[in-house]
């Protein structure tokens, strides 16, 4: 179980790098104006008598560009302990008078935006984007939800869990460029695992669900370490 916890932890950290690796240089001041700007804009078609379209767009364009504000922000935490860098704590100042990003008390990370998903998905449940913002959905209350053991998320509802799992079946076909296909198979994979440790009914279907996930992850990512990590959890 501890090489597990390592693999997970090292997926949880990963979750959080991407190209923009160090939050104290990709902040400059262009960058915080640029996002300043788009985010009042979206506000501005919010604020407004917009169609439901259009504000279902504003929602997730929002939710976005929080969720990749975070990330840099999480690094600096993840990196150095705190939010490092001038235009980058100009920033977070700037986002607690209109969007502001709480902590979770447990990790100490900024957490997503989850609301706004759920509201654009909502408003406009054919908007071209939908398959993505359905996946940040899923991807961020995924890694918001627990520190290093994902079968053992701080608090989450039989209801929430139910939603997760539907969620990720649902991209299982998905096309979408922006839709990862090994992400979608393996969070859906634990959200089973979560589901057949708090329930009994229901559980060979998940079982075979499971097999199938794991099945698919070996043919299509079999350099996969979240196939190593999920097949660590079902031991």
């Amino acid at each position: 179980m501890t090489l597990t916890l390592r693999l997970c932890a090292s997926l949880c950290l990963a979750a959080f790098i991407s190209a923009s690796a160090f939050a104290h240089d990709s902040i400059n001041g262009e960058a915080r104006k640029n996002y300043l700007t788009r985010l009042q804009e979206m506000h501005a078609v919010l604020n407004g008598s917009s169609a439901p379209s259009a504000r279902a767009n504003s929602l997730y364009q929002i939710a976005v560009t929080l969720d990749e504000i975070r990330e840099l922000f999480n690094q600096d935490i993840i990196s150095h302990g705190v939010v490092k860098g001038l235009e980058t704590s100009l920033l977070l100042n700037e986002l607690n008078r209109s969007d502001k990003l709480e902590t979770s008390p447990k990790t100490g990370l900024y957490l997503s935006h989850l609301q706004k998903y759920r509201e654009a998905i909502r408003l406009d449940p054919r908007a071209p984007f939908i398959e993505h913002a359905r996946f940040m959905l899923l991807k961020s209350h995924f890694y918001d939800s627990f520190s290093d053991n994902p079968l053992k998320p701080f608090s989450q509802s039989k209801e929430e869990l139910a939603e997760m799992i539907s969620l990720a079946e649902g991209l299982l076909k998905s096309r979408h460029p922006q839709v990862s296909g090994e992400e979608v198979r393996f969070i859906l994979g634990i959200h089973y695992l979560q589901a057949m440790s708090q329930q009994t009914s229901g559980n060979e279907e998940r079982q075979k669900k499971l097999k199938k996930l794991v099945q698919e992850l070996h043919k299509d990512y079999p350099q996969s370490l979240k196939l190593l990590t999920l097949e660590s959890l079902m031991q």
